[in-house]
């Protein structure tokens, strides 16, 4: 006797990875935001987060529309951007 396959799991992932790089940057701009080497620092790593964002809200808007896990399209869309903007404004405030 034969089972019917259930179709594969995929998992749930929202592709947020680049929050990690943009808060590490965030975070040593918060702690050692008055060294320049921090400043440097944050930049590069920040940079990094932002070329990963700038890949990944293209694939979630993707999704958005697609109407496939909206919510979590939109959630990282939301937390991606936010990440950003706020690197940006912290490291004009240097």
């Amino acid at each position: 006797m034969t089972s019917p396959t259930a179709p594969p799991q995929h998992p749930v992932t929202t592709n947020t990875w680049p929050i990690l790089p943009l808060a590490l940057a965030l975070l040593v701009l918060r702690v050692f935001g008055d060294h320049s080497w921090a400043y440097w620092a944050a930049a590069v790593v920040g940079g990094l987060g932002m070329i990963g964002t700038a890949i990944e809200i293209p694939r979630a808007v993707k999704r958005l529309l697609a109407r496939r896990r909206s919510l979590a399209a939109s959630w990282t869309i939301v937390l991606l951007t936010t990440a950003c903007v706020l690197l940006v404004i912290r490291l004009a405030e240097s």
